[in-house]
Formats: C-alpha cells, structure tokens, sequence
C-alpha cells in the first residue's frame, strides 16, 4: 500500500513550494503504508494516538530552532536498545509533514533506517560519502509526499571511527547548514558508550536528545554520559517504555532540560 494523498488527507499541509524545494535534487522514494506501521513508524500520521508523543516533541523543538537558530540535532542514548532510531525516524516524520526535514543516519556501525522505512538499497551511502567514495550530492533520497530527505547508511562499517575522523564530515554538517530551505536535521547517531563514535560527531551538533528507558539506563550512567559531552547542549530526553505513559496510553514523555 502506498502513501496517497487520499489517503492521507494530511499531506495538504505542506506547501508544495515546500515540496518542490526538497525534490529540486533528490532521487524521490514512495513508502509503504503497510511496512511503515508494521515497523512501528507512526510518525506520518495526523490521528493516530501513537503519533501524539511526536508530534509534541516537534512542536517544541520547532519553537526551540526558531528561537535559537540552531536546526541540526542528534538524538542519542546511553546503550543501545532503548529505541534511540526509533524515536528519530518518527520525529522525523512528524517534523516532514509540516516543515522541511533531513534525516541522517550516522550510526554507522548497525544502520536501521533504511529497513525501517522500506527503502531500497542505496547504490551510495553516508558511509561512502565518508570514505570519499561518493559525492555529497549522491547521497539525498526524498520521501515523496512529505518534506523529509533521507541521508542513510549503505552498509554497516566497523571502521566506524575511521570514518569519522577522515576528513569528510564537517563537508557533511556543512551541507546540511547551506540547505536554501533551512530544514531541522535529525541525526541519528550510536549510543554514547559505543566506542567513542558520538564524541566524535558532538562538536558538529547544535543539540543533543538523549533517549532513556525507565527501568533500564542507570542515572550514574546517564550522568556520566551527559557530564563527558561538556559543549554540546543536551537539549531534552525522551523517556522511552515509560511505566507511566503505559498507563495513560501513551508511548513516550518527553522533558526538557533547559
């Protein structure tokens, strides 16, 4: 099943200059409806309960980009596995609806995106971009419909950090900041404890959302991990599988730190 505007009433809330801005220069992608909910990816919706928790969230994080000018944004967490991707891509999603949308995947070493949406395998990706295989402009892809571009990984790297430090991502940041349309960028990023990938990325980033699991992240661990970032402002948590939001039948809080 395909995303339609009959379908989806919502897709009327982008303004098409919008639109036509965002695919001046990027390949364009439909998306599965079908494999979008099965994957959990609800963030394209306007009425599904689901989507409530991310549509908050953009909310304030508009406010936050108009107000400080800063637009590029990492959403992290401790460890891996309390649904770090997960959040970014449905944050994503909800941001495209309504205003222009990068989405970057520079969680090298266990890539998920692309699976997550449906899309089919990239012939270049972030990681050859990095290695200086690939031009910056190989890289966007459009959702089509909606204000998103996808910039994903094509493969899992385990020479993550080498990557990282070869020269070619402040090219990548410095892409994202000449975007005409000045789009929120959602990058989403390893874990902090995983190797030192994040550190690496950190400097480049406006903020940082750290995504907690109730139950699961020791605040020592948390702490420690907000303590190490220094300069790079945590700008938020999302508290993810929360006993309490469960209750309330909701999916996510979300608490701002500022």
């Amino acid at each position: 099943m395909q995303l339609e505007a009959a379908m989806f009433p919502r897709l009327s809330v982008v303004d098409p200059a919008l639109r036509l801005a965002a695919t001046r220069t990027a390949a364009s992608v439909q998306l599965s409806h079908e494999q979008l909910i099965e994957n959990a990816v609800f963030g394209f919706e306007q009425d599904d309960p689901r989507a409530q928790p991310f549509i908050r969230m953009r909310s304030r994080m508009m406010t936050m980009a108009k107000n400080s000018g800063k637009r590029i944004f990492a959403i992290t967490s401790v460890e891996p596995g309390v649904g770090k991707t997960h959040v970014a891509v449905n944050l994503a999603a909800a941001l495209s609806r309504i205003t222009a949308t990068v989405l970057v995947e520079l969680d090298l070493r266990r890539p998920s995106i692309g699976a997550r949406l449906g899309l089919p395998q990239p012939k270049r990706g972030v990681d050859d971009f990095l290695e200086g295989k690939a031009f910056r402009s190989e890289l966007p892809v459009q959702a089509d419909g909606f204000a998103l571009e996808l910039q994903c990984v094509r493969t899992p790297r385990s020479n993550a950090e080498q990557l990282l430090t070869a020269g070619r991502l402040p090219g990548l940041f410095d892409m994202l900041r000449a975007k005409d349309e000045g789009p929120i960028c959602i990058i989403d990023c390893s874990p902090v404890t995983v190797e030192d990938d994040f550190m690496l990325i950190a400097p480049a980033l406006d903020g940082i959302l750290m995504v907690v699991e109730e139950g699961r992240t020791p605040r020592r661990a948390l702490v420690d991990a907000v303590a190490s970032l220094k300069g790079t402002p945590v700008i938020g948590s999302v508290l993810n599988k929360s006993m309490w939001a469960a209750k309330a039948k909701d999916y996510y809080g979300y608490r701002s730190t500022s």
